[in-house]
Order: structure tokens, then C-alpha cells, then sequence
């Protein structure tokens, strides 16, 4: 339990220096904050990109995210999560429907081409 207390206080202060440090905003089209259970890490816009699994373009994407990685020397245990997440996105897609990745609203033009980031 203390642990868990540490880690939840670890995470708000590496929040606060994020914001602090007037980070770029990486991601302009969405705003989040992403937490890896296993090395108490969070992520956010800042230093992350968000991909949805319906984009079309994903799997190509891990496509070659996995030939570089393959290329790179990455340990077999990185190899087979992104093969298996490669097949959780498509069996999502299969069940769900995929869709062309698009930036057309007045919001998100404003955001990701012009820079306008107010909340």
C-alpha cells in the first residue's frame, strides 16, 4: 500500500514538472494522460502520440515499426508485444470497422496546423 502511495505521488510531481518545463505539445489533435502499470510511468501530449485503433492506418504503421525494431536489435519480448498487439488492433478493426484518419473540423485544424491550443 505505501508503494502505491509513492508511486501515485511520483506521478503527480512528474505531471507538475512536465507542465512546469512548457513542454511542446507533441500530439496537438488530442489531449491525454496515459499510465504503464508496470513501470508507474505517465504519458501525455507532451511527450506521446495517440493512435486509435479504428485509424487505417495503423497497422501499417506497426508494420514498420516492427521491421525497424526487427532491424534494430530490440529483444524478443518487444518483437512478439508488438505481434500481438499488431492482432488485437485487427481483430478490432475486423469486428469493428476501420476508418481513413482525418484532421477536418474547425477544432482540430486550429490545434494541429495552426497551433492554436487553447483549452
Amino acid at each position: 500500500m505505501e508503494n502505491e502511495k509513492e508511486k501515485t505521488r511520483c506521478q503527480k510531481i512528474l505531471l507538475t514538472e512536465m507542465e512546469d518545463k512548457k513542454m511542446e505539445v507533441i500530439d496537438r489533435k488530442f489531449k491525454f494522460i496515459a499510465f504503464n502499470p508496470c513501470k508507474g510511468t505517465i504519458y501525455t501530449e507532451k511527450n506521446a502520440v495517440l493512435f486509435l485503433a479504428k485509424d487505417a492506418g495503423l497497422l501499417p504503421t506497426l508494420d514498420r515499426y516492427l521491421k525497424f525494431c526487427e532491424n534494430s536489435g530490440c529483444d524478443s519480448n518487444h518483437i512478439e508485444s508488438i505481434e500481438l498487439l499488431m492482432g488485437r488492433v485487427r481483430r478490432f478493426q475486423q469486428e469493428w470497422g476501420d476508418k481513413l484518419p482525418d484532421t477536418n473540423t474547425p477544432c482540430e485544424i486550429a490545434r494541429c496546423i495552426k497551433g492554436k491550443l487553447e483549452d
